[in-house]
């Protein structure tokens, strides 16, 4: 099934507050075009502005003789470049900076557009919202349109071109809820119901684009019987999926007549502008009139016991006996943990206690001084350090306000941009651009390293933000994540294993002492190997290759013995970092020799083995081999190499992130359609297919 297209056009010429076109052309073999445009308006009239861009573009394509839309696009965009500059009123003052225009193609199930200014295309697909073209305000004259977004739609996406008054008056997620529903038309004869008693100078300029599904509905309009039926029936269709509130009867009597209900989404007010900004308001009036509450309070709790101090002597002896009871606990404290102490400590607190008083002689004279002044001169004193006092506290409050208001700010302000960018992480997986998905995760790891969580919500929201970040990541770099990986057994109680090797469904693993079958989780010893180095499977036989320091061993995994093994090796072989058999032949990987050897079978040994690498190839820091008629190797710093009669091979893979690390282990087997890496270093199992 191919792409339907539908517009959505609500524009009063008189009253609209905007100047604004729509465009959408007949289905050709070159694609379907589309066009939407809006403008301010102005004195001077633009809507023959907004025709001119219209006819000309529709002009462009249809005189287009390519067959590949996205070169069609990318030459309409071309002359635009030309012809809106001419076009721009020298009369009005910026005004490509009130210019909103998105220009696009639909041909098979592929969608190529561009814009520029504020408009807005999303993206529905398996039930998430993408924004796929970020808004423009600051549009450079020299090149108008840049880049073209493109990419294909699969079958129940849904793509949506509009301006910003659709998604002030509708939420994007009940939009998502009915282009998923209905196919374009109904989504469009959906929307109109909605719309139908908004404003006249409001204007609304959309297309709905749909990969159609077979369970697409039309949406089919009540019946106006009469203003209740007409309203039921919206709700019916509009609320299908949503759940019923539980409405009681009431026990007033039903007034025969017309009956209407009216339905509040309170989540809409917040896409209105002046809503968000009214809210704003007054929760900001209310945070500054609790805070100057606060104040007074505090300010009349003290003037009270100023007073009460100054004019009542029973409150002065009230406070002076608790202060002394208090006191006399303190130093009853005080002395216990005094004496308690060692004698040097004694003497240093009595020497800080000879300082201490004198302060205290000091401050007894400035209170028998102001006990002596007239009582005018103390309220003034007191009030004077009042006034200080409020100051001082007013001035903490408001630092430490602004501090928060900041922080919060801050907070804020990354965690939108952390937002923003996670949905070009979803619109560059969408259209297939991993690098620049991963360069964006990254980015967004970045900032999350960098903001801390001041409250339980915050926590709760990072702790999301940093999970998406994450599965994003991993999703982008091919990693299959497995929280809980099935243990078979813990290899550390080993003595430095060295190699494991599977052979006809069982695990076969040398350490510096023996080595051992893995049967049921646990190990049993089949033969004793001294500093064993090197393991390999005898494919099609029943045997095992071992090697430490006095040379290459058989074991018959039938007999469960060690076999003569008579094995001349080559002289330049001085050296063993893995080995593997393939086709009758041996390839053993020498890093002191930077060579790979090759013995080919005779009879049940291995003999005359040669040098087999010819290409010019470090393998000082080579750390295993596969083959599979190729030949693999991995280095430590990550790298792949692919041969084949002892040259180098193509072999374009993709880089995993992080890199490849020391130590890696790679295994293959003939047939095999992918390539396994065992990285240590990373904690990792990297799968290549083996076109990388």
């Amino acid at each position: 099934m191919s792409l339907s297209t539908q517009k959505l056009f609500i524009h009063n010429h008189l009253s609209s507050r905007q100047v604004s076109g729509l465009f959408l052309s007949e289905k050709t073999e070159n694609g379907q075009l589309f066009l939407s445009i809006e403008l301010a308006k102005e004195k001077l009239d633009q809507q023959i502005i907004a025709n001119q861009i219209m006819r000309a573009v529709s002009e462009y394509f249809y005189q287009s003789q390519s067959q590949n839309a996205e070169n069609t696009l990318e030459e309409i965009l071309q002359k635009l470049n030309q012809l809106l500059p001419d076009l721009a009123p020298a009369k009005i003052k910026n005004w490509f900076s009130n210019l909103n225009l998105i220009v696009g193609i639909t041909q098979n199930n592929a969608i190529y557009l561009a814009g520029v200014g504020s408009g807005n295309v999303y993206l529905f697909q398996q039930g998430k919202i993408s924004q796929i073209l970020d808004k423009n305000p600051k549009i450079n004259p020299a090149k108008i349109f840049s880049d073209i977004i493109s990419g294909q739609l699969e079958e129940g996406d849904a793509l949506v071109v509009s301006s910003d008054a659709l998604f002030d008056y509708i939420a994007k997620e009940k939009i998502r809820t009915i282009t998923q529903k209905y196919s374009p038309e109904g989504t469009v004869k959906q929307i109109e119901t909605l719309l139908a008693t908004v404003p006249d100078f409001v204007s609304f300029n959309g297309i709905f684009v749909k990969y159609a599904s077979t369970h697409d509905l039309e949406f089919n309009p009540p019946v106006k019987e009469s203003p209740q039926t007409a309203i039921e029936a919206l709700e019916s269709q509009v609320l299908e999926d949503e759940p019923k509130p539980d409405i009681k009867s009431s026990p007033k009597a039903i007034k025969p007549g017309v009956k209407t209900k009216l339905v509040f989404d309170k989540s809409a007010l917040q896409n209105v502008p002046t809503i968000r900004k009214i809210t704003w308001f007054f929760t900001q009036a209310g945070d500054f009139f609790s805070k100057i509450a606060f104040i007074f309070k505090t300010i009349y709790l003290f003037l009270k016991k100023t007073y009460l101090f100054i004019f009542s002597k029973k409150f002065r002896r009230e406070k002076e006996q608790e202060l002394l009871n208090q006191g006399y606990q303190k130093l009853e404290t005080k002395v216990k943990q005094f004496n308690s102490l060692r004698w040097q400590k004694k003497i240093a607190i009595l020497g800080l206690s000879l300082v201490l008083n004198q302060g205290y002689q000091k401050l007894e004279t400035k209170v028998k001084q102001f006990n002596s002044l007239r009582w005018q001169k103390k309220i003034a004193i007191l009030g004077l350090s009042l006034v200080l006092l409020i100051f001082l506290q007013s001035l903490v409050f408001l630092t430490e306000k602004k501090s928060e208001q900041n922080k919060e700010s801050s907070y804020r302000d990354t965690i939108n941009q952390i937002n923003n960018t996670l949905n070009e992480v979803e619109a560059s997986l969408i259209y297939k651009d991993d690098k620049r998905a991963e360069s964006l995760l990254l980015e967004v790891t970045d900032l999350l390293g960098k903001i801390q969580a001041k409250s339980d919500p915050q926590a709760e929201e990072l702790a999301l933000v940093k999970e998406t970040t994450a599965r994003l990541l991993n999703k982008v770099r091919r990693i299959n994540y497995v929280p809980e990986p099935l243990e078979l057994f813990d290899l550390s109680t080993l003595q430095n294993p060295k190699k494991i090797v599977q052979k006809n469904g069982q695990f076969y693993i040398l350490d510096q002492a023996n080595l051992y079958a893995l049967q049921d989780k646990a190990l049993s010893v089949l033969t004793p190997l001294a500093n064993g180095d090197s393991l390999a499977d005898w494919p099609n036989e029943d045997r095992l290759i071992l090697h430490n320091a006095d040379g290459y061993q058989v074991f018959n995994l039938k007999d469960k013995l060690k076999e003569n093994f008579s094995f001349s090796q080559n002289t330049q072989n001085i050296s063993i970092q893995d080995l593997a058999i393939y086709g009758n032949n041996m390839y053993v990987l020498d890093k002191q020799a930077k060579q790979i050897f090759k013995y080919p079978q005779s009879n049940n040994t291995f003999a005359n083995g040669q040098a087999w690498l010819k290409a010019n190839l470090d393998l000082s820091n080579a750390s295993s081999l596969a083959v599979d008629g190729d030949l693999y190797t991995v280095l430590d710093n990550g790298q792949i190499n692919k041969l084949n009669k002892g040259n180098i091979q193509k072999f374009d893979y993709h880089q995993p992130y992080p890199q490849i690390g020391a130590k890696a282990i790679i295994k293959t087997f003939a047939g095999a359609k992918y390539l396994y890496l065992i990285d240590p270093a990373n904690q990792r199992v990297v799968i290549f297919d083996k076109a990388g």
